[in-house]
């Protein structure tokens, strides 16, 4: 769980629907927060026990606090090296049959079907689930293909639809920002392997000048800017709280980023049609140069994918 959307975090698909039907929980190296609403029903069943395995007392300690005799087993330890003792043993155990694995691996896996092939009204930009399938044939064409994704609403787009080897997010805490530096380190990290950072318009505007830095020190990535001239996390929120009349305060140029990554001495793509979208990948990533593809999409609210709707 690496989003501070804990549950609501699209990379977990409808995970949350299967949490109430557990009767134990692991928690390996996972705080018990606000991410899983701190253990409590409906989120979790009154019933349900845990097992928390933590270098730090302190979230055990908190555990204990907010369970009680609910926690059936805690250790001080590091949680990566617990996780291959816990398989080593389990490897070694008979255990009866069940569905219970597949049920959660579909929950967590589900998405939409109409998302394969989804497809721009040809008004208010390009959808960022374009945008995603563009991209994720970039990542597929390499084993080890680096994921970068930042922002709001976008970020959570690029969350639920992306797969890479390696990826790195904006973590629980949701600070924003840190697309472009995030790309330069993961380059200088794995020299042989591309690097896609995913930003909103607002995230990337943190440390643009960033991409100085990458042509400096010869790091070549490619940003995808989903441009949609807003804060638009702060605008959904606005809209579902006090109603669309009532949105203050949000709005962004439509700031040709690209542009801006150009004049450091990368390469820029502007984007506004689905269908350019290949070939402006295609460029960037010949180019050898810390890219930057400017997409201008549809500000949508991130994705939804309880299948209860």
């Amino acid at each position: 769980m690496e989003s501070p959307r804990g549950l609501n975090e699209p990379a977990l698909g409808a995970l949350a629907e299967m949490l109430p039907q557990a009767d134990l929980i692991l928690l390996l190296g996972k705080p018990l927060d606000f991410g899983i609403r701190f253990g409590r029903p409906p989120v979790i069943a009154p019933g349900c026990r845990f097992v928390h395995v933590d270098p730090d007392p302190a979230m055990l300690e908190r555990t204990s606090r907010e369970v009680g005799a609910r926690l059936a087993f805690s250790a001080v330890a590091d949680a990566g090296v617990a996780a291959a003792t816990f398989a080593e043993l389990a490897a070694k155990r008979t255990w009866p049959k069940s569905d219970w694995f597949d049920e959660v691996s579909a929950a967590i896996a589900h998405r939409p079907t109409a998302w394969a092939t989804l497809s721009s009204a040809g008004v208010g930009g390009v959808h960022p689930v374009e945008v995603c399938r563009a991209v994720q044939r970039v990542l597929d064409g390499h084993p080890d293909a680096v994921l970068i994704s930042d922002g709001g609403e976008f970020g959570q787009w690029a969350q639920a639809c992306l797969t890479a080897r390696h990826r790195v997010t904006n973590g629980p805490a949701g600070a924003i920002g840190a697309a472009v530096p995030f790309a330069v380190a993961a380059k200088l990290a794995f020299p042989a392997s591309p690097v896609v950072a995913m930003s909103g318009d607002g995230s990337v505007g943190f440390h643009l000048a960033e991409f100085d830095t990458a042509v400096r020190r010869g790091a070549p990535f490619v940003a995808v800017v989903g441009n949609d001239a807003r804060w638009n996390a702060e605008h959904q929120i606005q809209i579902k709280a006090y109603g669309p009349e009532r949105a203050v305060g949000c709005e962004l140029l439509p700031t040709r980023y690209d542009l801006v990554a150009a004049a450091l001495g990368g390469h820029g793509e502007h984007v506004e049609r689905a269908a350019d979208l290949a070939a402006a990948l295609e460029r960037a990533l010949a180019s050898r140069r810390p890219a930057c593809v400017n997409v201008a999409i549809d500000g949508l609210a991130a994705p939804d994918l309880s299948r209860q709707r």
